[in-house]
């Protein structure tokens, strides 16, 4: 298993954007770059839906999945609090 322990959306939330740009940005795609891979695999969803979860608005466990899959990195990259 990952390093990431169990904790409330309320730690884990506010880290879910942050590093989301930073895998996105260690890959050098835009948020259209990672809105075209969404779209490859299948993922129906708009840039606003991307912008929201970078800024924090929404975290849907679906699209923070596909989101993953797209960037090809881990769990606890995405979920990690440091």
């Amino acid at each position: 298993m990952g390093k990431i322990k169990y904790q409330t959306k309320n730690v884990i939330r506010p880290y879910i954007g942050r590093n989301i740009v930073k895998e996105r940005k260690k890959r050098s795609m835009s948020q259209s770059d990672l809105l075209a891979k969404l779209n490859l695999l299948g993922c129906d969803v708009d840039r606003y839906a991307v912008s929201s979860i970078e800024n924090n608005h929404s975290c849907n466990i679906n699209l923070l999945a596909d989101i993953r899959e797209a960037l090809n990195c881990s769990w606890d990259d995405l979920l990690d609090n440091k």
